[in-house]
């Protein structure tokens, strides 16, 4: 159960044009930009970032982000950024925040440069920056904040999702609960104890629905919980994902009745809230004040539009309009990329 509960990313083949996504390779940054470049129409190409010592451990206003950002990147890293440039570059994490200023800096108008959170430098830096809502960046021309995160819960992704996993989980009992576990963070603590504590509510909802529950654990669960977890996953009968081969998660959002995720992920209730699918968000206790207030303002917002309740045990249906953020993300980007004078690739459907 090592694997993250994230739809594998892989670079789809296509005659379309590609777009460069910057990260240093974590795969939920890595994600989100990839999310963006394919939403926008362009096959998305990952480059993964590796920069030398002492750069990659020092902030990103260190590095110089005028002119010589590249020379800190390894070897492999240099050739690709020396060769033809994509009309479009997406970064997101922080070894992609000197780089992405550096290219649009050094190719100008020839390509156009989104960046994904918060970059912690000035936005003037990049063609365009999307940041998460609750990140509170001052407004400005080039900032487009976004509810959540951009993500690859996509309309078209998620269809073949399900068509891909609907044999899988057609026999379990209906309703058919998904339940998303993800791990300890500078936010938020997760304990055996909050894990038994999960699995209480999980389990009421069961008994009273005569459901069946569908579960996978993230890369952050930690093998002590992972360990619970099996316990109660045989303990209720669940499907309980094993890490192995393609995340089942896309699917699992647009075949079940209702989603469960743990309150210390964006990115996983951003891909529920993108779904259209109910979404419950079982709370965890807060380590960090100033980080966990930043996901309360995010999971408010969710429950403010109908998307999202706290998770009790109680088993309900509802229904809202999906959340399409990267959506909107992407048109922004087409509109200003046209604007400029860029052919465009036809829009995805």
């Amino acid at each position: 159960m090592s694997q993250a509960p994230t739809e594998s990313a892989a670079r789809p083949s296509s005659s379309r044009p590609d777009a460069w996504v910057l990260s240093g390779g974590a795969r939920g940054m890595e994600n989100q930009a990839m999310a963006l470049a394919e939403a926008a129409g362009y096959t998305p190409l990952p480059v993964r970032l590796d920069a030398r010592a002492p750069w990659r451990w020092l902030p990103e206003a260190a590095w110089p982000l005028w002119g010589t950002a590249a020379r800190r990147l390894s070897p492999e890293n240099r050739r690709l950024l020396e060769g033809p440039l994509p009309q479009l570059a997406i970064g997101c994490g922080r070894l992609s925040v000197p780089v992405m200023a550096w290219l649009r800096r050094m190719a100008g108008p020839r390509i156009f440069t989104v960046q994904c959170q918060d970059p912690r430098v000035s936005p003037a830096l990049f063609d365009l920056v999307v940041p998460p809502e609750h990140d509170a960046m001052p407004p400005a021309d080039n900032i487009l904040p976004l509810t959540g995160s951009p993500n690859l819960a996509l309309p078209w992704r998620l269809k073949e999702a399900a068509e891909t996993w609907r044999a899988t989980f057609s026999d379990l009992p209906r309703p058919l609960i998904a339940v998303a576990i993800g791990g300890p963070s500078k936010a938020y603590q997760m304990r055996t104890t909050d894990v038994d504590t999960l699995f209480a509510c999980l389990e009421k909802m069961v008994s009273g629905s005569g459901g069946s529950l569908a579960i996978t654990a993230s890369r952050r669960t930690g093998p002590e919980n992972e360990t619970v977890i099996k316990a109660h996953a045989d303990r209720l009968g669940a499907w309980l994902w094993d890490g192995d081969g393609p995340s089942p998660i896309l699917g699992l959002y647009a075949l079940a009745d209702a989603v469960v995720v743990t309150q210390d992920s964006v990115n996983m209730a951003a891909e529920v809230a993108a779904s259209g699918t109910p979404l419950y968000v079982a709370p965890l206790e807060p380590l960090s004040g100033a980080r966990a207030e930043k996901f309360e303002h995010f999971h408010d917002t969710l429950r403010a539009r109908g998307i999202a309740r706290e998770l009790t045990g109680e088993l309900d249906s509802w229904t809202y309009p999906p959340l399409t953020e990267t959506l909107r993300a992407a048109a922004e980007i087409r509109t200003r990329m046209a604007a400029r004078g860029f052919t465009l690739p036809p829009e995805r459907h």
